[in-house]
């Protein structure tokens, strides 16, 4: 169920929770040494060298020098603790700020399971394929949409990953990351990917994929369309088959779910998967495979096929280097 995809956002969540109050801890420890420090170093200040009885001896006059440097540190901590002070309000602004994310996250992972159930048990009393429902796609098993409306794993689901069939976004668009402006209208299909000669299975991967690019849907990770998440992992989901919702990206590197495999392996139905972000293979689109056509879900452009560096832009794919989780191309299981 939505326990199962939102699992690993949560616990993120939790962490930057417990990072913050972690940080505030220290930043409190600090304005205590920082204030004893401050007590000593004006004590140190009021010394009047001048009054002292050892004024007179030969060289004495380094102790001024030590004096005026004192001083000058003190003006320094007196500036440092008053930014300490701007930091701590900082930090505990922020954490109100993480723990409002929280809430609204798993308020919104409760609306999606309650509606998920629902669905569920409206499909119970209805033995007809839904509106829009492409029965003998897909995976060729000739069901009709009867999913059970949960994450799995495991492979690819046997409602051949064209969700309920209702090609209406539902869901709250803006939930996930609130007072920031979301595409709600995809790109579209900037450059196709060429299916001539695809075994049947990949064919019917990238067609899913382009269905979506052709409905031209925004992004968000909040909403679902067709009953799969409007979001870069959502978006492999549906085009692999997975079950409605969609796993997210950790789930898709799940070794239930698919396989690592090399850069020369890749073909189309394929995908690239970073830790926060998924692109669906759709071919070279040059001899020296520097550049692919890529089918995705982006913050920016929501659904768009395109022509893409090899493995992504170079910023965002250093950025996912940098924090150990890069592009690897994976293929699900048993394609």
């Amino acid at each position: 169920m939505a326990d199962h995809t939102f699992g690993v956002e949560l616990a993120e969540l939790d962490k930057i929770q417990h990072d913050w109050q972690s940080a505030s801890k220290h930043m409190g420890e600090l304005n205590q040494q920082l204030s004893d420090i401050k007590s000593t170093l004006v004590k140190a200040a009021a010394i009047d060298l001048a009054a002292a009885p050892i004024a007179q001896l030969p060289g004495f006059g380094i102790a001024y020098q030590v004096l005026t440097d004192v001083k000058e540190i003190l003006q320094i901590t007196e500036r440092l603790e008053e930014r300490k002070g701007l930091l701590l309000e900082e930090l505990a602004e922020d954490a109100k700020k993480i723990k409002q994310v929280k809430d609204e996250y798993e308020a919104n992972e409760k609306k999606i399971e309650d509606k998920l159930k629902k669905a569920k048990d409206a499909g119970k009393h209805d033995d007809s394929p839904p509106p829009g429902h492409h029965s003998g796609s897909g995976n060729g098993t000739g069901r009709t949409g009867d999913d059970d409306g949960g994450h799995g794993g495991g492979g690819p689901a046997p409602a051949q990953g064209q969700g309920d069939g209702k090609w209406k976004t539902e869901g709250d668009w803006d939930a996930w990351s609130p007072g920031k402006h979301h595409t709600t209208t995809g790109a579209g299909v900037e450059t196709a990917p060429d299916t001539s000669g695809l075994p049947q299975e990949r064919k019917d991967i990238v067609d899913r994929a382009l269905e979506r690019v052709n409905h031209r849907i925004g992004y968000s990770q909040s909403a679902t369309t067709n009953g799969y998440r409007d979001d870069c992992s959502g978006f492999v989901s549906a085009a692999w088959g997975l079950k409605p919702p969609g796993l997210n990206t950790y789930g898709l590197m799940g070794s239930d779910t698919a396989h690592q495999i090399t850069k020369d392996d890749l073909q189309p139905g394929d995908a690239l998967v970073a830790g926060d972000h998924t692109v669906l293979f759709g071919g070279w689109a040059d001899a020296s495979h520097t550049k692919y056509v890529a089918l995705e879900d982006n913050g920016s452009q929501g659904t768009v096929s395109h022509v893409i560096p090899y493995p992504y832009y170079s910023g965002d794919a250093a950025q996912e280097r940098a924090g150990g989780h890069p592009y690897v191309p994976y293929r699900r299981n048993g394609l």
